[in-house]
C-alpha cells in the first residue's frame, strides 16, 4: 500500500513564506557566530523545510534560529539534523530537516525541549 507525503507525516506542515517569518543557519567560529540566511518554506512540530543558498550535509546537525513572526512573535534555537537534500537549479537547494533538539516546546519532542 502506498502513501502521498501527507498521509505519511506525523505532524501538519504550516507554510510559513508569506507569514514574515525568519530562519537563519548559525556558524560557530571560534568566539565568533556568523548567521546564514534561508528562507523558511513550511515548518510542523517536528521539522522544517527551507532554500538555501548552500548545500548542508546529508544527516548533519546544524543549528538555527526560527524567528516566527506571524502569529506566535517568537525566536527559537533548534539544532535539526538534515534528511533530505535537493538541488533546485532557480533557488539552489531545498532542504528537510528534523528538529532534534528545541528551546520551545512546541518544536520537537518533549523530550528535547532545552530548559
Amino acid at each position: 500500500m502506498t502513501h502521498s507525503g501527507a498521509e505519511r507525516r506525523r505532524h501538519n506542515r504550516f507554510k510559513m513564506m508569506s507569514t514574515g517569518s525568519k530562519l537563519a543557519r548559525i556558524e560557530r567560529g571560534g568566539a565568533f557566530l556568523t548567521l546564514r540566511g534561508c528562507e523558511l518554506v513550511n515548518l510542523s512540530y517536528g521539522g522544517m523545510c527551507f532554500l538555501s543558498t548552500e548545500e548542508l550535509e546529508l544527516e548533519g546537525l546544524y543549528e538555527f534560529l526560527v524567528d516566527l513572526q506571524q502569529p506566535l512573535n517568537v525566536l527559537i534555537f533548534v539544532r535539526s539534523n538534515i534528511r533530505w537534500v535537493r538541488s533546485s537549479p532557480s533557488r539552489g537547494w531545498v532542504i528537510g530537516a528534523a528538529v532534534v533538539e528545541s528551546s520551545s516546546p512546541s518544536l520537537g519532542t518533549d523530550d528535547n525541549y532545552i530548559h
